[in-house]
Order: structure tokens, then C-alpha cells, then sequence
């Protein structure tokens, strides 16, 4: 089974399991599919009601929803943790190198390459190292699966690559078992709004109680790195 292996800028690899290009291919069938029966409800509807509205009304509307239907993949994974309807059926999902969630441009990104992809895509994916597609590339991200919990697997197999790993914040040792416990739970859970929430809170919280403030705003980041400094400084004492 294939695996995504990413180092972090704190030294630290985390492996993902990859999603299978048969996963991927059938997602895009699904999607194509949704387009597809998009169009066609489109077209009927024009062809119900154009009689009844002015022609103008009826060019704009087609535009409108010519542009939802095209936009497709962008505003579902964006709006929906990386999951298209295709993705969703297969479970699988976009996400950064690092194991987060990508950004607007990211997904603008991928969505801005579907055309090159549609041509060359498969081949990227089965030969790149992290079974990536162009847009992937371009985007730093990748699509994989979702575990059976639907959680992020970024602790399942979270290690620290080399004895010259640097620690970020050296307050991290200053983190009880309790509260380090607390941050991997928050990590932990599955990837949409409550979680977006929990991260924000417990941010606020930890930097409130520690003094430190999280690098580029990046509040997932920020507790993956003080998860990551605890445990070497944990290491270290023992």
C-alpha cells in the first residue's frame, strides 16, 4: 500500500496512506458523473421555462450556472475538508504535504490544473513520490485516504526522523501529560468546523498560558510543533 512520506520544517515525518489511483479514477467518474446530470438539469429546466422568462434572464441564469457546475471541484473541496462528492463515495481527501488543510489558492490551485490533469494526471500519479497529480504539485497537496474513524492519521505514525531534531518552543516542557493529551485529542478528531473550533480555543488557551504565539497564524501548525517539542524534551528527561 502506497505511503506519503512528508518531513516538516520541525524535522519530522509524517507518513500518510496515499490513496490508490483505482480510489482516485473512480472519484473522478462519480464527479464527471455529477457534471454531467448538472448539465442535463440545466438544460431541461432552460428548456421548461424559456418560453415563460425573458431571453436575456434566461442567458444569465445559464451563465450562473454554467459557472457553478465548472467550479465544481474547487467549492466542494474547499467548503467541504478536501472532499468532492467522488471523494467522499471513496473516502478519500485533499490534503497538505504536512497534513493539513490546503488553503483557498491551493485549492484554486488544483482546480486551475484539472485541464492539464485530465490529460496527464495518471501518469503523474503513479510515478511521483507522493502520488501526486500537477496540480498537486503546483499546489503542495495530496490526496489520501481517510482512516475508518474518519480521523486524521497525523499521530499514528508521528516520529521524530533524526537525534539532530530542534525543538521550536522550548516552553513546550513546561506542558503537563494532561494538557499534552488535551492537544493530541483536539488533533485527533475528525476534520471539519467543531474541529476548526477546538484548534482555535485551545490556541488562545496555550498561548494565553505559555507566551508563545503561533507562526503565520497557523494554530493547527502551532500544536502539531508544541506536540512534537513535548515529546523531545519528554525523551530527553527520560
Amino acid at each position: 500500500m502506497a505511503q506519503t512520506s512528508i518531513i516538516t520544517g520541525q524535522n519530522v515525518r509524517i507518513q500518510q496512506t496515499a490513496a490508490t489511483v483505482l480510489q482516485r479514477v473512480v472519484a473522478w467518474v462519480i464527479d464527471y458523473f455529477v457534471l454531467m446530470v448538472g448539465f442535463f438539469v440545466i438544460a431541461a429546466i432552460i428548456t421548461v421555462v424559456e418560453t415563460n422568462v425573458s431571453s436575456d434572464f434566461m442567458y444569465f441564469f445559464f451563465v450562473i450556472m454554467l459557472l457553478c457546475l465548472l467550479l465544481y471541484p474547487f467549492w466542494m473541496e474547499l467548503f467541504n475538508n478536501g472532499q468532492s462528492l467522488g471523494k467522499m463515495a471513496v473516502k478519500i481527501r485533499v490534503v497538505c504535504l504536512d497534513g493539513t488543510k490546503p488553503s483557498i489558492s491551493a485549492f484554486f490551485i488544483r482546480w486551475i490544473t484539472l485541464m492539464i490533469d485530465s490529460a496527464l494526471g495518471l501518469a503523474f500519479i503513479i510515478f511521483s513520490k507522493n502520488s501526486q497529480r500537477i496540480g498537486d504539485l503546483a499546489a503542495g497537496t495530496t490526496v489520501v485516504k481517510i482512516s475508518e474513524a474518519a480521523q486524521p492519521a497525523i499521530f499514528n505514525s508521528l516520529f521524530f526522523i533524526s537525534q539532530n531534531f530542534q525543538p521550536t518552543f522550548p516552553e513546550a516542557s513546561k506542558l503537563t501529560m494532561h494538557q499534552i493529551g488535551i492537544i493530541e485529542k483536539v488533533l485527533d478528531l475528525e476534520f471539519g468546523e467543531e474541529r476548526k473550533y477546538y484548534i482555535d480555543q485551545l490556541t488562545e488557551k496555550v498561548t494565553e498560558m505559555l507566551g508563545i504565539m503561533p507562526k503565520d497564524n497557523n494554530r493547527e501548525q502551532f500544536l502539531i510543533t508544541l506536540y512534537n517539542d513535548f515529546q523531545f524534551y519528554a525523551t530527553k528527561v527520560v
